[in-house]
């Protein structure tokens, strides 16, 4: 349908349209809609002002084609999402997307009324209605995520006005009394995790001290120790730490899919015990820091559980001695502890040089025990550390498709003794076995993530599918010597790397584990003929065109 030129408020817009010529016009009519979608993803990324206007008209669309009732979202035979509720969350999901954060809330709170009403004393819940409910919670986490983006301000998250603490009081009196009604039955909450998330906005927890029951860190220097695995260790500032972390960014979105918060227990603990010690989040991968916060909480060896997370400044902020100290303190209640073993900082905006004096802050704040950097160029990393402030670590991506921090970045880690923290090494789970042979596949695919997306426009980048999967077949053939995978044999790679700390592998907690094959990265180390013979792709490849058309390492995301 067309969009409407009137404003949800009821006001007109100027009215003006641009011409599309009959050509375009014709492309539009007839591309396969995966094929618009390829095209539209590309166009956002080829220019960034034409994001808001999408998100704009989206938002158009959305309040064009509001339902006028809700639909019946449950079938009251046995309980399962109908067909109308597959359509429904699409239409809050892209709420949420376009900044439509309240609009998002208030739909998932009419899915979770439905809920609330569900027979489930005579309807056996079974794995299919566990998975439902654990979506549905995942997007709430979502839904508030992309709602404290929307409040963010320069001093933190906005008040909330009367109608918007309305609508997240009706949600939480809907959740709470889904929880009851699941309690009577001998079941568990159904949204755990969306609920904890939602009582911050409610609270505004975050901006207090630290308090109550948490994680009391002493201040020697982390020293890393398992006797389950031979990972390798290396220093990271004064500390010891492990060469692979899991990543947790994950939880920013159901589309990794999604997990009951007692499953993600589980899996933090397997991961664990098998070594897996050192996690990486940020203070918005949705509900990540939380609940691997209430994790450690309650682990008998909190003390061994290394915490690396971030604070990203994307908006227009200025900068004191007390929003430095407050975005610190938010991100330990959230985790509840003391201190952080390393907070990683992102800044968005370099023409703004209050990033300088931000990292100086937060280096000389005795709750954080190394100051790391997150997507940061050569020349700017190199800005913070000649005024005298201790960096031990810059996260970036590095693969054997993004060579970018071999041009430059790896200079200057040597020079200032700085370790990568490295992302994307296995380029969104493209760097495997199940792609060898395989045709490129379409942007998406039932089995393309966000991840898998975004690495696969840089293979195309780097030197094309049929370069990749010369690649493959090369890893493959290492692979099979050390008797390991082709994702271990992309892992190992990078860590051959002096001036790379770690390796950061994705997790998802509670829906699929890979602690067996990450454990073989320890296991061998590639040799020279290996070396060589992963040399001669990558010297067909674009590498050096990327880094160039591209720029240094986080240039992408500015």
């Amino acid at each position: 349908m067309a969009i409407s030129q009137e404003t949800p408020n009821g006001t007109h817009e100027p009215a003006k349209a641009a011409h599309v010529n009959m050509m375009t016009d014709t492309i539009i009519a007839n591309l396969p809609p995966d094929g618009l979608r390829s095209i539209l993803r590309s166009l956002l990324g080829v220019d960034a002002k034409v994001t808001p206007a999408f998100q704009s008209l989206a938002a158009k669309y959305l309040e064009a084609t509001k339902p006028t009732s809700i639909p019946v979202l449950f079938t009251t035979r046995d309980s399962k999402p109908s067909l109308d509720f597959y359509e429904f969350q699409k239409r809050y999901r892209c709420l949420m997307g376009c900044g439509k954060g309240f609009e998002s809330l208030r739909a998932i709170s009419e899915v979770i009324q439905q809920v609330r009403k569900l027979d489930i004393d005579s309807t056996k819940l079974d794995d299919s209605s566990d998975h439902t409910f654990a979506v549905i919670d995942s997007d709430l986490v979502q839904a508030v995520t992309a709602l404290q983006k929307q409040l963010s301000t320069s001093s933190g998250l906005r008040a909330l006005s009367e109608s918007e603490q309305c609508i997240i009081q009706d949600l939480r009196k809907a959740n709470d009394g889904c929880d009851a009604n699941f309690a009577r039955s001998g079941h568990s909450p159904p949204f755990g995790r969306g609920s904890s998330t939602l009582r911050t906005l409610l609270t505004q927890d975050e901006k207090k001290e630290p308090n109550g029951m948490n994680v009391h860190r002493g201040s020697r220097p982390y020293q890393y120790k398992s006797s389950a695995s031979n990972i390798e260790t290396m220093a990271l500032g004064e500390a010891i730490v492990p060469r692979m972390f899991m990543g947790l960014w994950q939880f920013s979105s159901p589309a990794w899919g999604s997990a009951s918060w007692s499953n993600i227990q589980k899996d933090f603990r397997k991961h664990a015990d098998a070594g897996f010690v050192a996690y990486d989040m940020a203070d918005h991968y949705g509900d990540a820091e939380r609940t691997f916060g209430a994790f450690r909480l309650l682990q008998d060896d909190a003390e061994n559980i290394y915490c690396a997370t971030k604070w990203c400044v994307f908006e227009t902020t200025t900068i004191s001695p007390g929003v430095v100290k407050g975005a610190i303190t938010k991100r330990l209640t959230t985790l509840q502890s003391n201190r952080v073993e390393l907070l990683q900082f992102h800044w968005q905006d370099y023409k703004d040089k209050q990033y300088v004096e931000a990292a100086k802050l937060i280096e000389q704040d005795s709750r954080v025990d190394g100051l790391g950097l997150c997507n940061f160029d050569t020349d700017h990393m190199d800005e913070i550390i000649e005024t005298g402030v201790k960096v031990v670590s810059n996260q970036v991506q590095f693969s054997l498709i993004d060579l970018r921090p071999t041009f430059k970045m790896a200079e200057s880690c040597r020079k200032h003794n700085v370790k990568l923290l490295t992302y994307g090494s296995l380029c969104g789970g493209l760097l495997a076995d199940r792609w060898l042979g395989k045709p490129a596949p379409n942007l998406f695919d039932p089995e393309m993530t966000p991840s898998s997306r975004k690495y696969f426009e840089m293979i195309t980048i780097w030197g094309g599918w049929k370069l990749f999967q010369e690649l493959l077949t090369i890893l493959s053939t290492i692979g099979k010597k050390h008797k390991v995978s082709i994702s271990v044999v992309a892992v190992r790679w990078v860590l051959e790397h002096e001036y790379v700390g770690a390796v950061i592998v994705g997790v998802r907690m509670g829906i699929s584990e890979h602690v067996e094959e990450n454990l073989k990265a320890f296991t061998f180390k590639l040799d020279e003929e290996d070396l060589g013979e992963v040399q001669k792709v990558l010297d067909k490849s674009k590498a050096r065109d990327v880094f160039e058309a591209m720029g240094d390492c986080g240039s992408e995301y500015r």
